[in-house]
């Protein structure tokens, strides 16, 4: 396929687990890449939208916490889905807010971040993203390719 293949951004301010999640989605076949700055990691998604088809953040951080990173994010481009990650319990009012799109709890295995990402691309954007049906049509079409 001519497409670029779209990328998947993992945040957290713990450099460890961003590496660790996002080797573990590079072993299953999805390109990513790792930020441990939540405002490096908005800067250059936001310089290169269209690269983006998924972030996974962490919702605790210094400098911008994940429901911040959300908003931002859906600022610079609707069509980026978003998995916010937390170790804590976070309130279902402030994350429908966001329009995230899944919610993981930490820990957790990369079998079940995986299940969880090809959960979200199966599934149109929600409301509140100012997306067309055909606009979502397209989007599941464009769904970030599996590496052979």
């Amino acid at each position: 396929m001519n497409e670029k293949r779209k990328r998947i951004a993992v945040v957290d301010d713990e450099s460890d687990l961003a590496e660790l999640f996002s080797q573990g989605l590079k072993q299953a076949g999805f390109k990513t890449i790792a930020f441990d700055d939540p405002i490096a990691a908005l800067e250059h998604i936001a310089s290169n939208p269209q690269e983006f088809s998924m972030v996974i953040t962490d919702w605790k951080m210094p400098k911008m916490n994940g429901l911040e990173l959300t908003k931002q994010l859906s600022d610079v481009d609707g069509k980026i889905r978003v998995m916010l990650m937390s170790a804590y319990d976070l309130d279902q009012d402030e994350l429908r807010k966001v329009n995230k799109n899944e919610y993981l709890k930490k820990p957790m295995h990369i079998a079940k971040l995986i299940e969880s990402i090809k959960t979200v691309f199966s599934e149109p954007l929600q409301e509140g993203s100012e997306k067309t049906e055909k606009g979502q049509a397209e989007d599941r079409r464009k769904q970030p390719e599996v590496l052979d």
